[in-house]
């Protein structure tokens, strides 16, 4: 995403949404990080060892953190 700020700027005039900063509303290492497969988690047994034991469904979870960005005025 380096490099991309114009773009964001662009995006956020165009749909009238909150004045915020590309790096505010995402973490482009992150998405690298992720879809490069490099941290792929495919086991929770770790965390269960440590007493995590409550779960939400990842879909379900990024649909609602989307919506509400949404209904904020955050992304389009």
């Amino acid at each position: 995403m380096k490099g991309k700020e114009g773009v964001w700027e662009e995006i956020v005039r165009e749909n009238q949404l909150q004045p915020t900063k590309l790096e505010e509303v995402g973490a482009g290492w992150f998405t690298d990080i992720i879809l490069s497969g490099a941290a792929f988690l495919d086991s929770m047994n770790k965390s269960k060892e440590h007493g995590f034991f409550g779960f939400r469904n990842s879909k379900n979870s990024f649909i609602t953190w989307i919506d509400k960005m949404k209904a904020y005025k955050v992304v389009p």
